[in-house]
C-alpha cells in the first residue's frame, strides 16, 4: 500500500487489510447453508426456512445457523490479465504450446479430442447461440474443475468438500503448483451435501457470464478486451464426479460413467451389490447379454446421456422415476450441463492417482501374494512366499539409496501394506519394483 499510495498515511493493520480488499474486490460471499451441508440456499431453496432434507432450520433467533463462503472467480481472473508477467505466461495455450505442437501426438490437454472440437464450434448459453466461438481468441482461458471430500480432523467422522478450478492456459509445470490453484470455497460439512448443485450455483453462474464475455483490462496490449473463460474438465474420485454428475454410483446396477455396462448380483449371496464382469455365460440367473467384448463396449454419448437425464425428470411417478434411474444410473439433469463446454461422460475422465496407484498396483500386489479373495490359490502367478517376503524387505531398504526428491520412504509390501499411499505406490512400482520382481 505504501508503495502504490506513498503520499497516504499509514494505517493499522485491521484498517489496511479492509483497504486492500476494498480496492482488489477480492471479498467473499457468504451465503446461507443448512446446518449439515445438506443444501446451500441458492436458487430453488433461496426462500426456504429450513433444509427439506434434514428438515433442520435454516435460522435460530433470527441468525443464520452456518454459512459457506464462496470466492468469486470473475476479479480473479480478471486481475491475472492485468499483470504484465502473468498475463505473459496465461498465452502458454495459444502462444507455445501451438508452437510446439505435434498433430497426432498427445502432450497436453490442448491435443484432446474434446478440445479440438470445441475449437471452431460457436458457444451456447441458455439456448442462445453468441456469435463467438470457443477459444476464438488467444485470451480466452481454458478451466478445469475438481472437488472431493477431505477429513478435517483425525477421527475421521466430519468430512468437508473443496471447490477447485485449474487454470489450464499456464503451462504445465505451474499450473497445479498450489500459488496458481483456484479455490472457489469449501463445503463446510459435516456431512457430503444432499444437493452439491445448490453450492456450486454461484460459480456456474460466474462461468455463464464469462461464457458470453467480461471486460477485462489486458496489461500487455494496455487496453479492454472482453474475457471468456470455459471450465473443459471435471474430475475427482469416483463419488465425487457420481456427485456432479447426478450419477448412482459405483455400486449401481448401471455403475459406469463411460458405458451403459450392467451389473449382475452374486448369486446364493447376502451381498446385493453388483458386480460386472465381461462374462456371464456360467452365471445361474439368465442375463440380457451373454458376454460383452472389452473392445467394443457401449459407450455413454452425450446426446444419450442428457436424453436419458431428462427422461427422469418427465416421469410421471415417483417410482417410474426410481425404475428409470436404476435402469441408466442416472438420478437427473445436472447442474453442470448448463455449461455446453462440458461434455458427459467425455468431460468427466478417471483420474490416474485412483485408477492406478491405489487400485490397481494394490490389486496386482495381492494377486502375486495369493492373497487376492481367495481365489489365488494354485494360480501360477502367486510368488513363493519366501521369495515375497525378501521383495518385501528389500523394498524397505532399496529407499536409503533413493534421492529424497523421487518420494519418501517406502515400507515393506509383504508386511505394511496399509502404509503405503497413492505416491509411495507410485514410487514401488516405477522404481523398485521392476527391478526386484
Amino acid at each position: 500500500m505504501s508503495h502504490v499510495f506513498p503520499g497516504a498515511d499509514m494505517m493499522d493493520l485491521d484498517k489496511t487489510r479492509s483497504h486492500v480488499r476494498m480496492l482488489s474486490r477480492f471479498k467473499p460471499v457468504q451465503f446461507a447453508c443448512c446446518v449439515n451441508s445438506c443444501i446451500c440456499y441458492t436458487g430453488p431453496y433461496a426462500d426456504l426456512d429450513e433444509c427439506p432434507n434434514c428438515h433442520t432450520p435454516r435460522l435460530v433467533s433470527g441468525r443464520v445457523r452456518r454459512t459457506f463462503s464462496y470466492m468469486p472467480l470473475i476479479p480473479r481472473l480478471c486481475a491475472l490479465w492485468s499483470n504484465r508477467s502473468y498475463a505473459a505466461r496465461l498465452l502458454y495455450r495459444a502462444n507455445e504450446h501451438q508452437r510446439t505442437r505435434v498433430p497426432g501426438r498427445t502432450t497436453d490437454i490442448f491435443d484432446g479430442l474434446h478440445y479440438l472440437e470445441l475449437l471452431g464450434e460457436h458457444v451456447v448459453v441458455e439456448d442462445r447461440r453468441l456469435p463467438h466461438t470457443y477459444f476464438s481468441d488467444d485470451r480466452d482461458i481454458a478451466l478445469g474443475f475438481a472437488t472431493d471430500g477431505f477429513s478435517p480432523f483425525k477421527n475421521r467422522k466430519q468430512t468437508a468438500w473443496i471447490l477447485l478450478i485449474f487454470n489450464y492456459n499456464l503451462p504445465p509445470d505451474e499450473r497445479f503448483q498450489k500459488d496458481n490453484i483456484l479455490c472457489a470455497g469449501i463445503i463446510p460439512g459435516p456431512k457430503k451435501p444432499w444437493d452439491a448443485d445448490s453450492f456450486i450455483l454461484p460459480l456456474v453462474e460466474e462461468l455463464l457470464e464469462l461464457a458470453v464475455g467480461v471486460s477485462t483490462y489486458d496489461a500487455l496490449s494496455r487496453s479492454f478486451f472482453s474475457l471468456h473463460a470455459y471450465v473443459i474438465t471435471a474430475f475427482g474420485d469416483i463419488p465425487a464426479v457420481s456427485m456432479l454428475m447426478h450419477m448412482k454410483g459405483h455400486n449401481s446396477l448401471c455403475p459406469c460413467r463411460m458405458c451403459t455396462i450392467k451389473g449382475i448380483r452374486t448369486p446364493n449371496s447376502r451381498n446385493r451389490i453388483p458386480y460386472v464382469p465381461l462374462s456371464r455365460r456360467n452365471h445361474p440367473e439368465p442375463t440380457d447379454i451373454d458376454e460383452y467384448d472389452p473392445g467394443s463396449l457401449p459407450l455413454r454419448s452425450h446426446d444419450s446421456f442428457m436424453a436419458q437425464a431428462r427422461s427422469l425428470d418427465h416421469a410421471p411417478t415417483e417410482k417410474d422415476r426410481e425404475e428409470l434411474a436404476k435402469a441408466y444410473g442416472i438420478k437427473g439433469v445436472p447442474l453442470l450441463s448448463a455449461l455446453t463446454s462440458l461434455k458427459f461422460p467425455r468431460s468427466f475422465p478417471y483420474d490416474f492417482m485412483h485408477l492406478i496407484w491405489e487400485n490397481l498396483i494394490p490389486n496386482l500386489v495381492l494377486f502375486w501374494s495369493g492373497c487376492f479373495k481367495g481365489i489365488d490359490e494354485g494360480q501360477p502367478y502367486v510368488i513363493d512366499p519366501h521369495a515375497w517376503q525378501r521383495i518385501g524387505t528389500d523394498s524397505a531398504e532399496a529407499t536409503k539409496s533413493i534421492p529424497s526428491s523421487f518420494g519418501g520412504a517406502i515400507p515393506n509390501p509383504a508386511k505394511d501394506r496399509s502404509s503405503f499411499t497413492s505416491s509411495t505406490w507410485s514410487l514401488w512400482s516405477l522404481f523398485v519394483a521392476p527391478t526386484l520382481l
